[in-house]
């Protein structure tokens, strides 16, 4: 029960964050997110290992939203520190590497392979719809598919294999 409750709080900070941005509700939004992280950190049985695996995330995520958005391939709107990525996609980096041990948790006894073929499927899926609800947008006159999917062939398996140890 405990990873479905896992999901759909990851579900409902990605909505609160890209709405939140998009509807001038980005504090809020944020706010909501930590409560979730803080409730998430409460009741799991990998605390520290969750923590840490956060920690690698939001690193990972605040290098490659904000090369992103340094060469141009996205542009994210929101709050941000020193011209980097915006912290509500701080923020969903943080709640997606929460989602590791406890929702996603089969990916730990998969392939990475098979981790790397989802980053590249799904993870430019995430920023088109994030896009499309208003929370960011992208240079030129396609969506950037290719950079976003090799992006995410790498990170997803990365944080796969850390939350491993």
């Amino acid at each position: 029960m405990y990873r479905f409750i896992n999901a759909i709080g990851f579900q409902a900070a990605w909505w609160a964050c890209v709405a939140g941005v998009a509807h001038g509700f980005e504090i809020p939004a944020l706010m909501f997110g930590a409560c979730l992280a803080g409730a998430h950190l409460v009741y799991t049985e990998h605390t520290r290992q969750d923590m840490r695996l956060a920690a690698w995330a939001l690193g990972i995520g605040v290098v490659v939203d904000s090369l992103l958005q340094y060469f141009s391939v996205m542009h994210f709107r929101g709050l941000s520190i020193l011209g980097l990525s915006p912290l509500w996609l701080w923020m969903l980096w943080v709640m997606f590497a929460l989602t590791l041990n406890s929702s996603m948790a089969f990916l730990k006894t998969k392939p990475l392979a098979l981790s790397a073929l989802a980053g590249f499927v799904f993870g430019p899926l995430t920023y088109y719809a994030g896009a499309e609800l208003g929370a960011a947008s992208w240079e030129g006159s396609s969506f950037p598919f290719l950079t976003l999917a090799l992006a995410w062939m790498v990170a997803l398996p990365s944080l796969v294999f850390l939350s491993r140890k």
